[in-house]
């Protein structure tokens, strides 16, 4: 029996398909183990094994990092998908700047009432900073002649980056020292071990919401690449689209913040390290992106972990910032920004 030409032709690209979703679970399941069985006890040794009583601890830092991960990789996707631009993340375009100045200034405010800022304000305050942030990128990112300009879109956001991590270091400077630690170290990241309930539901919710819904959207994602007149042809309501995505991307980034505070690069790296595997439709690279995230800030976890410094452990901030650059230039050179422009 003569097997159709179409099925042989599909037969190479299903296998190299399945070896990356393999490659890519297997990522994740390692960098979980390594959380899992790695420590280092109270005097600073290293401990390589499974602890009972350390258990839970563990699993909570897993959980927190895989969600936090996994919101800022797809926020930065969809980011890239609608700027048509391999830059864009939430970190590049001041999204987690200003959910963290958004914060910072509700603790101000907090503070000066008599009263704490509970951890349920903490994502729809700073999804409106999310929100703000990427409204200024697009008004001053954006010219009459050519609309949304994918160069300006990035400068401004870099501006606003550094204006809303200002406001925040300001904040921290307004509260007496007995109180500036509490949002210094939230500023620097942080991976919770025992995280609130509720910005750890918040971020869950919108990530399943965001991937079911850009899931069904995913061939208008793929049309969006186009340019507008092209986009508009083939019947994309851009406008639509671009303020679904800019709710999502700012709700993502915002969520994440919350939980684990701003954290640059996985929002970055993760959809380009997803492009590389699945280059081709939003339809993989949703959920590749969101594994893609999920793994690198559990091993950016794991990692600070096995690093001895004095007084307790890295901000993770820190090891995201340090591993991320170094990670996108390898990105760059193995060809995930042709992968991207595919």
């Amino acid at each position: 029996m003569i097997e159709p030409m179409g099925s042989v032709a599909n037969t190479p690209v299903m296998s190299r398909r399945m070896f990356a979703w393999i490659t890519l679970v297997l990522f994740l399941a390692c960098c979980v183990a390594a959380r899992l069985f790695i420590s280092r006890t109270l005097d600073g040794t290293l401990c390589v094994g499974w602890n009972r009583d350390a258990a839970a601890w563990r699993w909570g830092a897993v959980h927190s990092a895989m969600c936090a991960g996994a919101a800022l990789a797809l926020s930065g996707l969809l980011l890239q998908s609608m700027l048509r631009n391999p830059l864009a993340s939430p970190f590049v375009l001041g999204l987690s700047a200003g959910s963290q100045a958004a914060v910072a200034i509700a603790y101000i405010i907090a503070f000066q009432a008599g009263a704490a800022l509970a951890p349920s304000a903490q994502v729809p305050i700073g999804t409106l900073g999310a929100v703000v942030a990427l409204l200024l990128c697009i008004a001053f990112g954006r010219s009459r002649e050519r609309g949304l300009d994918p160069i300006g879109m990035v400068l401004a956001g870099v501006v606003v980056a550094a204006m809303a991590g200002s406001i925040a270091a300001l904040c921290e400077w307004l509260l007496p020292p007995t109180e500036r630690m509490g949002l210094a170290a939230w500023s620097l990241g942080r991976i919770p071990e025992a995280p609130e309930s509720l910005p750890l539901i918040a971020c869950l919710v919108l990530l399943a919401v965001s991937l079911l819904f850009f899931q069904v959207q995913a061939r208008t994602l793929d049309a969006m690449q186009l340019s507008d007149d092209e986009a508009l042809s083939v019947g994309v309501n851009l406008r639509r689209m671009r303020w679904a995505i800019v709710i999502a991307s700012s709700a993502l980034a915002a969520a994440a913040t919350a939980l684990c505070g701003p954290l640059a690069f996985v929002g970055l790296v993760a959809p380009h390290a997803a492009r590389a595997l699945f280059a081709g439709s939003h339809r993989s690279t949703l959920f590749a992106s969101a594994i893609a995230g999920a793994a690198l800030l559990v091993l950016a976890d794991a990692t600070r972990t096995m690093i001895p410094v004095q007084g307790g452990r890295l901000p993770i901030g820190v090891v995201c910032a340090l591993a991320g650059g170094p990670a996108f230039l390898v990105l760059l050179r193995r060809g995930a920004a042709g992968a991207w422009s595919r």
